[in-house]
């Protein structure tokens, strides 16, 4: 059948090529997503090494991984699916699309836990402000309290002054 339509079809062959990829080793694995993660921002200089060989490593066996579960994914499902070397890509795409946005989610939470922070030194030096506010006017306070003392007490007097002229118009009447 390929043959004949071969035949028919001669552009198929003259037009056509055909890329066959193998897998790639470890060492190719790990270079490319070391060129990929090199312009990251992975900490401090002391830590920035060991972090970018751990994440190069990461990245070689979670691949070589996929490629040895393809064959069990074939042997127990009997269903095919291909690791290529653009998964490998796609892989260490996603990673530092996701890293990005991780970042972007932290970098948000740290904007608005300083915010909160802000808000909450403001806060406390108003509270302080009114407290020696309050300190320098608690003598006053305390005058006040007793000219209002003497007052409810002037009152009270009046209010039973009026009640007896109260009663005394209530009887005449």
């Amino acid at each position: 059948a390929f043959r004949v339509r071969c035949r028919m079809f001669p552009s198929l062959i003259n037009c056509c090529t055909t890329d066959w990829f193998d897998r790639w080793p470890p060492e190719a694995l790990t270079s490319v997503s070391r060129q990929f993660f090199e312009p990251l921002e992975l900490g401090d200089e002391s830590q920035r090494d060991h972090i970018l060989e751990g994440l190069c490593e990461m990245a070689s066996h979670i691949h070589s991984s996929v490629k040895t579960m393809e064959a069990r994914f074939y042997a127990e499902l009997r269903r095919r699916f291909y690791v290529t070397p653009k998964s490998f890509l796609e892989l260490l795409s996603l990673y530092i699309s996701m890293l990005a946005e991780k970042r972007e989610e932290v970098d948000v939470g740290i904007r608005r836990l300083s915010v909160g922070c802000k808000k909450l030194t403001e806060t406390n030096s108003v509270v302080a402000s009114m407290r020696e506010e309050l300190n320098a006017l608690q003598p006053e306070l305390v005058v006040k309290s007793k000219e209002t003392e003497e007052m409810l007490i002037l009152v009270n007097k009046d209010r039973t002054v009026a009640d007896e002229k109260k009663a005394i118009v209530a009887r005449e009447e």
